[in-house]
């Protein structure tokens, strides 16, 4: 069960990673976009 547990939270992190890059992809996409 413990190994169970450590995987969910493994793909929350990875989830949360996503999510960050993500977010930093459209911040950068709104710079250019304002720039351009």
């Amino acid at each position: 069960m413990s190994g169970l547990l450590a995987l969910l939270d493994d793909v929350a992190a990875i989830a949360k990673l996503a999510a960050t890059q993500v977010d930093d992809l459209a911040a950068q996409a709104a710079k250019v976009g304002a720039k351009v």
